[in-house]
């Protein structure tokens, strides 16, 4: 009988999880407060990685957000 592999990764998905260039630059815009707007598509993805979240002022970056940033440099 087979079992299979259980996912043991204890770190995070949205530090793994692979990001276009053009994401992780709206990321950093986001970041530095310069972001204008950000396309859709980045904004599901990046938020689906939890590296945002959606706030009554508009979007924020997240701790996790930050680490992202911080381990992309």
């Amino acid at each position: 009988m087979r079992y299979m592999a259980r996912d043991i990764r204890t770190m995070p998905k949205g530090l793994i999880a692979p990001l276009t260039q053009a994401a992780l630059s709206s990321l950093r815009a986001l970041a530095a407060g310069t972001a204008a707007s950000m396309p859709e598509a980045h904004r599901a993805r990046l938020f689906h990685l939890g590296l945002i979240e959606t706030g009554a002022e508009g979007d924020a970056i997240t701790a996790l957000g930050r680490e992202r940033l911080i381990s992309d440099r």
